[in-house]
Order: structure tokens, then sequence, then C-alpha cells
């Protein structure tokens, strides 16, 4: 085996080398600088997702920024409609639409920034469940509602839901008049006559009032 002119062993030669290099001091301004860089733009993005989510929550026209949005947005503003009623009373949109979380709103932003979307919504079925959220309960607005000659809540269908006669983005439809004169009842944004008041209750064909 052959030896270097000194007649050291080259891995020393080679350790020794490596000792003599200079080590690199560490750059603490760059390293500040990127630390707090990526600390601002945390602040930013966080700030910014606040006021997304804080203007989704209250702001009806925000959620009208889709362009397959525009109809219910215009309902719920300006219409005669259901939504139009809870948006008068202070509903805002997600408080209905609970379920429309971040998540969701991300997919939608995606959904809207690269045009892949339905240009129509389809109609959501919801269950009573969301609105005795509200409402407290089937009796109790049975009870809101019994000074009414035929009282709506109180009916002879067991299995009959809030969203037969109630939506929300669209007309209201009078259901029990599909099978029988209701005695000129008519739903939200309508006259309605209580039983002391109701001109038709002496008309025969209106039937006698339900048994409570």
């Amino acid at each position: 085996m052959f030896k270097n002119k000194k007649g050291k062993n080259p891995e020393e030669n080679i350790s020794m080398t490596q000792e003599q290099k200079p080590k690199k001091k560490t750059n603490w301004l760059k390293v500040s600088v990127i630390v707090n860089g990526l600390i601002i733009l945390g602040v930013g993005i966080a700030l910014g997702a606040m006021a997304i989510l804080h203007q989704s929550d209250t702001n009806p026209q925000f959620c009208g920024t889709c362009h397959n949005m525009d109809k219910y947005v215009e309902s719920y503003t300006t219409s005669t409609n259901m939504d139009n009623v809870h948006a008068q009373a202070g509903v805002q949109c997600k408080q209905c639409h609970s379920a429309y979380g971040i998540p969701e709103e991300i997919e939608s932003g995606i959904k809207f920034i690269t045009g892949n979307y339905d240009k129509d919504m389809p109609q959501r079925k919801f269950n009573d469940d969301m609105c005795i959220q509200c409402h407290i309960s089937m009796d109790y607005m049975a009870d809101q509602t019994d000074y009414l000659r035929r009282n709506p809540h109180r009916n002879h269908w067991t299995d009959l839901k809030c969203r037969h006669c109630h939506i929300s983005h669209g007309e209201q439809i009078d259901y029990c008049s599909q099978c029988h004169e209701n005695g000129g009842q008519r739903l939200t944004g309508a006259e309605i006559f209580p039983r002391v008041d109701n001109p038709y209750d002496s008309y025969p064909d209106t039937g006698p009032a339900p048994a409570h």
C-alpha cells in the first residue's frame, strides 16, 4: 500500500483538511426576515379567513357573489316568500344553512373560480328538526295558531312535514286547500281569519272546525 510523501495515512490528511475548513456563520438577519414574513403571512391568511366567515355569516349579498345564488338572495331580501319573513326577523342565511361550514365554503370558492358548478341549485329537503330549533316544537306551533278557524298545525295528516307547506326560497304551498276549502286562510303574505272574524264560518261547505 502506497503512502503519501510525508509518510502519513491518507485518512488522517482528509480529516485534517475537513477540520481546517471555516464554518459558515448563521445569518440571523435572514432567518429573522423569513420567520417574520411567515408570521405576517399566517396572520394575514387568518384575518382574511375571519373576514370571509363574518361576511358569509351576516351578509346575504356575499352569498350572492356566486352567479347561481342571485335569485335566492333576491328572494331573501325582496320577496313575499318565507325566506323574506325570516330576513325581516333578523335570521341570517347560515342560521338555516348551518351545515355549510369552512370546508364547504372552500369547495364552493374553488368551483366558482374554475366555473365548475351547477347553474341551478337543487332544491334542498329539510326535516322538521331544523325548523324547531327556533320554533320550539310542533305542539307549540299548533298552540300559536289555535285561534284560526282551521288550525294548519293541528290536522289529520300525521305525516305532514313543515316543508309540505313552507318553501323557503319559493311560493308557499296551500296544502290543505288542495282537498277542501280552508275557510279563506292563506299562508305567509296574505290575510288569514281568526275564528271569531271568519266570514266563511257560516258557510256549510267549509265544514266543522277540527276537534281539539
